[in-house]
């Protein structure tokens, strides 16, 4: 279960100028429930009509 049960709302803007993407922001309590830092990648995919995201293992050297 999650530590948190929270939840939280971030508004999308365009990425550039020139692109069509989108970003957003990672809300602070996502960020530190999964110790998330600068460089990390998130996967995003859909399952039964929902947006999942999920942290992306990092390799270890």
């Amino acid at each position: 279960m999650a530590k948190y049960s929270r939840h939280d709302e971030s508004v999308l803007h365009f990425a550039t100028s020139k692109s069509n993407s989108l970003r957003t922001t990672v809300p602070a309590y996502i960020v530190n429930q999964f110790d998330l830092k600068k460089g990390n990648k998130l996967n995003w995919y859909i399952e039964n009509g929902s947006v999942v995201i999920q942290v992306a293992k990092q390799e270890i050297e």
